[in-house]
C-alpha cells in the first residue's frame, strides 16, 4: 500500500467487499471466521481475505466493542493533574497497573488531556473507550467524584478513601503509618519536630494533621509555624527554612517530609549547609523510593508497597467489572517504618553546642 492509500483513511468492508466482488454481508462473514458454517465458498473466502490483506483492512474495534460491551481497556486518571518528568513515583504506579493490566489481558489508556471542563473529562472517562476506571488520588470535593458515584462506569480510587464509601478503593495504612512514625520520634528523644508540606492538593497535610494528632497524645506539640511548606524542586527555599529553623532558640531535632522526594532535597540543602545528618537533625519521609540524589545518606521513610497498591486496584476494578461484587470494597494496605541513615536518637551533650545522636542501624519497625 502506497502512501495516497495511506492518506485515504481505514479500507471499510465496503472496500473488501467491492474488491473481492462479494456482498457486504459475505465479507463480513469471512473476516469473522464465518464462512465454513454459511457455506460461502473457498474461493470466495480467499478473494476476501486476499482483498483484505491488500487493502490493510483491520476491523473497527470501536464498533466490536459496543457490539460485544467490552473494550478490554482500563483508563488511569491522575486527579493530581500533574505529568512531571522524571517522576518515578508515577512511573512506579502507571508500570505496576500496565503490568497487573496485562496479565488479565487488558491494555491501559492514560487520560492526560486536563484542560477540559469536568463535565467533558467525565464524558471523556465515561464514553465507552473503557470498561473501567483507575482514579488515582482524589480528594473529598475533587467534582469528578460526585459524577462517577453517580455513574455505571467501574471505578477504583487508589491512593485516597470514599468518604461516602460509594466507590472501592485501595489505599495504604496512612494512619498507622504516622502512628508507628509518632511513636519512633518518641522513643528516640524527639520533642521537637517540624513538617515539610505541600500544596493543599496532596496528601501532605493529611499526613501531618495525623502526626500532630499522634504527637499531642503523647503530650509533643508541633508548632503551626514548624509546618512549612516547600515544592520539591524549590532547593534555594529549602535551604532558606532550614536557615531559619536552626536559628530558633531551641530548634528542631527532627523534620517528617510529607514525600520522599522532598526529603532528599533536604539531605541535600543538608549538605550545601554543612548540617549533619542525623547528627543535628533527623529526616524522615514517605513512600520508601530513592530518588536520585547528590546525597550520600538513605532517606528513613514510611515504607509503602507501591507496586502492590497499583496492582490490586487493577485486579478489585477486573472483579467489578465481570460483577464479581455486590457491594464497594475497601483494601487498605500495611506500612512499615523503614530507618535508613538519616533518623537516630537524639541526647543532649553539654559539651557541644548542638545535640548529639546515636544512629539506630538499619531496621523495620
Amino acid at each position: 500500500m502506497d502512501y495516497t492509500q495511506q492518506k485515504k483513511g481505514r479500507a471499510t468492508l465496503k472496500d473488501i467487499a467491492k474488491q473481492a466482488g462479494v456482498s457486504v454481508s459475505t465479507a463480513s462473514l469471512v473476516l469473522a471466521g464465518k464462512g465454513s458454517e454459511r457455506r460461502i465458498s473457498a474461493n470466495v473466502e480467499k478473494l476476501v481475505r486476499e482483498a483484505a490483506l491488500q487493502q490493510d483492512y483491520a476491523p473497527n474495534l470501536l464498533v466490536r466493542s459496543i457490539q460485544r460491551g467490552r473494550t478490554h481497556v482500563l483508563c488511569l486518571y491522575n486527579s493530581f493533574q500533574n505529568l512531571e518528568r522524571n517522576d518515578i513515583y508515577m512511573d512506579r504506579i502507571s508500570s505496576a497497573i500496565e503490568r497487573a493490566a496485562g496479565r488479565l489481558h487488558y491494555d491501559v489508556l492514560i487520560h492526560c488531556d486536563f484542560e477540559r471542563p469536568v463535565e467533558d473529562i467525565y464524558r471523556a472517562l465515561n464514553g465507552g473507550r473503557t470498561d473501567g476506571l483507575i482514579f488515582f488520588g482524589p480528594k473529598d470535593d475533587d467534582p469528578l467524584l460526585e459524577l462517577l458515584r453517580n455513574s455505571r462506569l467501574p471505578t477504583v480510587m487508589l491512593n485516597h478513601m470514599d468518604e461516602r464509601g460509594v466507590i472501592s478503593s485501595v489505599c495504604d495504612d496512612m494512619e498507622n503509618g504516622m502512628r508507628l512514625l509518632a511513636a519512633e520520634f518518641i522513643r528516640l528523644g524527639h520533642t521537637r519536630i517540624a513538617a515539610i508540606s505541600g500544596s493543599q492538593h496532596t496528601d501532605a497535610l493529611p499526613r501531618i494533621n495525623i502526626l500532630r494528632e499522634e504527637l499531642s497524645a503523647k503530650g509533643v506539640h508541633l508548632p503551626e509555624a514548624w509546618i512549612i511548606p516547600v515544592k520539591h524542586y524549590e532547593a534555594e527555599r529549602a535551604e532558606e527554612v532550614l536557615k531559619m529553623l536552626l536559628a530558633e532558640p531551641d530548634p528542631p531535632t527532627a523534620i517528617f517530609c510529607w514525600h520522599d522526594r522532598l526529603g532528599y532535597l533536604f539531605l541535600e540543602a543538608c549538605d550545601r549547609l554543612n548540617i549533619l545528618v542525623p547528627q543535628q537533625l533527623s529526616f524522615v519521609g514517605y513512600d520508601c523510593i530513592h530518588w536520585p540524589s547528590t546525597s550520600r545518606h538513605i532517606l528513613s521513610s514510611i515504607d509503602v508497597d507501591v507496586d502492590n497498591l497499583a496492582e490490586a486496584a487493577v485486579y478489585l476494578l477486573d472483579e467489578i467489572i465481570q460483577g464479581k461484587l455486590d457491594r464497594p470494597i475497601e483494601q487498605i494496605f500495611p506500612v512499615k517504618l523503614f530507618n535508613g541513615d538519616t533518623l537516630a536518637a537524639y541526647i543532649v551533650r553539654e559539651d557541644a553546642e548542638y545535640a548529639s545522636t546515636i544512629n539506630t542501624g538499619n531496621q523495620y519497625y
